[in-house]
């Protein structure tokens, strides 16, 4: 159906067109069950773990067992990436598309005829008006219309302009490819020209007359019909079309909006490599480590291959093999060392 492009009047300014839509909310549920989470530092309710690199210990606090065999991260992250980020990245090219403006010309294949409907007689320049309004179709496959009648036309019986030029719209044209300008006029009692005028468009023009192009008109127009020394009504509507006429059909990308969706997929790509959290390294490393009790705290080198371990919790080197330094210890039943005596 048609909407507004855009309108104003003599003593409130300009409007935009009118646009619809729709807004829905979601809500999320809380869970009691805690994230997976190892750090390099203590946290509560973690367990100690160390695994030994470059000859040094690393200790991993966890609170689940990270020497778990885990599925394979490097498999569900490229999964993800078929069924999530490869979908999600084309709704963006979608997306980013649609909200350029690549239009192509209407199929001139209705009733294309142009009118100039002046029910009040104040067109100075009908032919020069006629001109851009046909350049305009010319270009475009849009045809224009112009309707100029009284404010009582309107005022009488619809609560706005808007309403009216809808309805003029509808019972004139059977299609969705016209673009009608409605202007009004009355002159008060105390000689201030009321005049309004709204411009009513249909469906199947919006891939041409979208926002961009539509304000560019509406603005030129207003401001046209405010110098009325310089510009008859028909002469600021002419001028108006004749601005818009040469870049209409250019092409170009919403580049604020595709900087928007761009950035927010690069979050969300993000937060999926981050959700698969691929570490083949530190995954190999981790399934090596043992848990650490928190009392055994000293650390000594190795006299044969200088690697760092920790006292108490080995017999033999964890790097070479070699027998560790003798220390007394307590045991538990399963021959485990519980703790150093010195």
């Amino acid at each position: 159906m048609p909407h507004s492009s855009g309108g104003g009047s003599h003593g409130g300014g300009s409007h935009g067109g009118s646009h619809h839509s729709s807004h829905r909310s979601s809500s999320r549920s809380g869970s009691s069950t805690p994230a997976r989470r190892a750090s390099s530092t203590a946290f509560a309710g973690a367990t100690r773990y160390v695994y030994y690199r470059n000859k040094q210990p690393v200790f991993v606090y966890s609170n689940y067992d990270i020497r778990g065999k885990r599925k394979s991260s490097l498999i569900t992250l490229i999964l993800t990436l078929i069924f999530l980020v490869v979908p999600s990245m084309a709704i963006l090219a979608g997306m980013i598309f649609l909200s350029g403006h690549f239009p192509k010309p209407l199929t001139m294949n209705y009733d294309t005829q142009i009118y100039i409907d002046d029910q009040i007689g104040i067109v100075k320049d009908p032919n020069g008006l006629m001109k851009s309004l046909t350049a305009f179709q010319q270009k475009t496959g849009i045809t224009p219309a112009v309707l100029i009648c009284p404010n009582d036309a309107w005022q009488d019986n619809y609560s706005s302009l808007e309403d009216y030029a809808y309805d003029e719209y509808v019972n004139r044209f059977p299609d969705e490819k016209h673009w009608l300008i409605v202007y009004t006029t009355s002159v008060t009692a105390s000689g201030f020209d009321d005049w309004h005028w709204e411009g009513m468009q249909g469906d199947d023009t919006d891939p041409i007359l979208d926002d961009k192009q539509t304000k560019l008109f509406t603005d030129n127009l207003h401001k046209y019909l405010l110098q009325s020394k310089q510009y008859s009504v028909d002469q600021a509507i002419a001028q108006a079309f004749n601005d818009l006429t040469p870049g209409v059909m250019r092409k170009y990308l919403n580049w604020p909006l595709a900087g928007c969706l761009t950035g927010i997929e690069v979050v969300f790509v993000g937060m999926c490599i981050l959700a698969c959290d691929p570490h083949p390294v530190r995954d190999k490393y981790y399934q090596k480590a043992e848990v650490c009790d928190p009392k055994f705290v000293d650390q000594e080198e190795c006299e044969y291959c200088g690697g760092i371990y920790i006292v108490g919790m080995h017999l033999a080197c964890p790097y070479c093999g070699a027998p560790v330094k003798p220390h007394d210890y307590m045991t538990d039943g399963n021959g485990n060392i519980t703790q150093m005596m010195n």
